[in-house]
């Protein structure tokens, strides 16, 4: 398990589990934080796995960078012949991908995922 943090407050966990990988990103996805994230999906990408879930359940902010970053991870997947799925996060996180009109661009899910 790999643990890297940024500002206080954020985290960027992964957690493999099986055959996928779970990313728990918890605080505030924003452009200063955003490359983090994209670097942990890229590397996971560049090892193989095939099935990777980002778990937004303890996200309290996300910005536009946020969701180019999740956007570009699913298209990066894609290419790759790899999964990529979003747990949703709370409302106020969900509320984002709406206002932008993004969120039929993420596979959302909700089940199978360990806290």
């Amino acid at each position: 398990m790999r643990q890297s943090t940024v500002p206080a407050g954020f985290l960027c966990d992964v957690q493999p589990d099986r055959d996928r990988v779970v990313v728990r990103v918890i605080g505030e996805l924003d452009v200063g934080v955003a490359p983090q994230v994209a670097e942990a999906v890229d590397e996971l990408l560049d090892v193989g796995f095939a099935r990777i879930v980002i778990d937004l359940r303890d996200l309290s902010f996300l910005d536009s960078a946020g969701v180019h970053t999740l956007v570009a991870a699913r298209r990066s997947a894609d290419r790759r012949g790899s999964a990529l799925s979003v747990v949703p996060g709370p409302r106020e996180v969900q509320r984002v991908f709406e206002l932008t009109a993004t969120g039929s661009l993420l596979a959302f899910e909700d089940e199978g995922v360990k806290a």
